[in-house]
């Protein structure tokens, strides 16, 4: 292989020959890793091996000599020159486009500087929600574009998903903007809301799995929606969709959003969700994002501008459990509890005195065939419940009065790792049972238990029964407190869906007699109800909840 490999690979590609050329050019001009090449031109990893095959013999490499490795990687210093000239490394400078945000980002060396901070000391990317973390550069060329492109004083900015800390960013920039950032992921949110209080900037963090809607605090509170989702067709629209909750006036959605030029097909799936959600195309910037990974679209992404029209806004947003590309909420993942653990689960639930369980799963009607199918006999006790209902019903309204006198049984097998809590927050009941994964993060060690035992203590008195009833599952088991020590604690966690200031003030009305203007004159709540605040921010409210009872006690 040689240069004159690389000009039929030039020929076979066409109009796009030209990034084979920028590849080459490249190459002939200073030492490379892949992963740089990959993301400097924004062409797949699959385009830029395919021109160092081309290279061949003409190209050195590291000790290991392994084309492709994370090694310096360039053109023979007596073959360069002949590459420059051959692949038309002039032309290629002179027609080359300006960035135009090139010279602004230039003089912006302290903020990338400061989100680079951040970039190093914030959660690692989590592969099973599909993080892949943007580089410093691309969070602060978000920024810049959107403080040139709309009037951000005064604005307000939400982020739907934000491992890239697109808000942060955005807020240091321009202290006058306030952001929400909604996430699932409970590290993320205490790293965010950590470094906006020590910074102060006005960013409010709000928990919410998107797959079961937008947090109602969040809904239409924002000028501006920001979404990189998960690059799966459903992922992308379910993201747009609650970014369109998250609206209002007339405001704008901008998406970060690649594909390879090798699967065109993809592209379009995505694109085609634009028109079916009313969503006109106002721009889009390609390559505008740049990635320390996802090499299979180049390691970047395009910004689309979107425009929702009216009728966006009546667009009804269903439920999607499986929006991601690994792990157990992808469409390969599994399909929820097995016969087995179905049955030790609803076992669990009923408990010794047999009582009427409700059967809670991302697929009901599976979760109710799975107990059905379980063998008799086998220790677990299957049981046919009494009633089911959808998981993502326990986020907007709990579980129906009748099943509070009674048990619940919920299959969260593929709980990416904030749900158990939010379940144990969500279900009132005489008995409950949660089905997870062994290695769940609340249960792998014994201070990972007592911290969320201690959490819901005034509600809920737990029994962590690992390793049941295999190897690979888990089961949680929670009996209601009948004389909780907190009784205001345990009067907001059994009412985990209204907003928190009311009812604070409405318990300690009804527990010490206070008449509710003095009531709520001790109430300093975050905005929002008990089921969407941080993990991190509820033990200080349960404190901030007992001390409001100092002066008038609780009997």
């Amino acid at each position: 292989m040689s240069a004159d490999a690389v000009e039929k690979l030039v020929a076979e590609y066409g109009v796009r020959g030209r990034v084979v050329r920028e590849v080459a050019v490249a190459l002939a001009e200073r030492s490379w890793a892949l992963v740089e090449l990959v993301r400097e031109f924004a062409v797949p990893r699959r385009t830029v091996e395919e021109v160092l095959a081309a290279v061949g013999d003409d190209l050195t490499t590291g000790a290991d000599g392994a084309p492709g490795a994370a090694v310096d990687l360039r053109v023979r210093a007596d073959r360069a020159a002949e590459y420059r000239s051959r692949f038309g490394a002039a032309q290629l400078r002179a027609t080359a486009l300006a960035d135009p945000l090139g010279p602004v980002l230039a003089e912006a060396g302290e903020l990338v500087a400061a989100v680079g901070r951040w970039r190093a000391s914030a959660p690692p990317p989590r592969r099973s929600l599909d993080h892949v973390a943007a580089t410093p550069e691309t969070a602060v060329r978000r920024a810049l574009w959107l403080d040139a492109s709309f009037d951000l004083d005064g604005a307000h900015l939400l982020c739907v998903g934000d491992h890239d800390l697109t808000a942060l960013t955005a807020c240091l920039l321009r202290p006058s903007l306030t952001a929400t950032v909604v996430d699932v992921d409970e590290r993320l949110l205490a790293f965010i809301d950590g470094a906006a209080v020590a910074a102060g900037l006005s960013v409010r963090c709000v928990f919410g799995d998107l797959r079961f809607g937008l947090p109602a605090s969040a809904a239409g509170v924002a000028g501006l929606a920001f979404t990189d989702p998960p690059y799966t067709p459903d992922g992308v629209r379910l993201f747009l969709e609650r970014s369109i909750e998250g609206l209002t006036g007339p405001g704008r959605i901008l998406l970060a959003y690649g594909f390879s030029e090798r699967t065109p097909a993809l592209g379009l799936a995505v694109q085609r969700t634009f028109s079916e959600l009313e969503l006109a195309v106002e721009a889009q910037l390609p390559s505008f994002s740049r990635y320390l990974g996802a090499q299979a679209v180049g390691s970047a992404s395009d910004l689309y501008v979107l425009q929702p029209t009216s009728k966006a806004r009546r667009k009804s947003a269903r439920a999607r459990p499986t929006i991601y590309t690994h792990g157990e909420q992808s469409s390969e993942g599994t399909s929820g509890a097995t016969p087995e653990v179905a049955a030790a689960l609803v076992a669990a639930a009923a408990g010794p005195d047999g009582l009427p369980v409700l059967g809670v799963a991302p697929d009901p009607a599976a979760l109710a065939a799975a107990a059905a199918a379980a063998p008799a006999g086998g220790g677990h006790g299957a049981g046919a419940l009494s009633g089911e209902r959808a998981l993502g019903a326990l986020w907007t309204g709990g579980v129906p009065g009748p099943a509070r006198n009674g048990a619940v049984a919920v299959d969260a097998t593929a709980d990416p790792g904030a749900w158990l809590l939010r379940i144990l927050l969500a279900v009132d009941a005489r008995r409950l049972a949660v089905a997870v994964a062994n290695n769940h993060p609340d249960l792998t060690d014994a201070a990972s238990q007592h911290a969320l035992a201690a959490l819901v203590a005034p509600k809920w008195q737990l029994r962590f029964r690992r390793s049941t009833p295999n190897p690979s599952s888990a089961v949680v088991e929670a009996v209601a407190v009948e004389q909780p020590a907190e009784p205001l604690v345990r009067y907001l966690l059994d009412r985990a869906h209204g907003r928190v200031a009311n009812v604070w003030r409405d318990g300690l009305a009804t527990l010490t007699g206070l008449p509710k203007p003095d009531a709520a004159a001790r109430v300093n709540a975050p905005d929002g109800t008990l089921l969407e605040i941080p993990r991190h921010r509820l033990e200080p409210l349960f404190t901030a909840v007992s001390e409001s009872t100092a002066e008038k006690g609780i009997n």
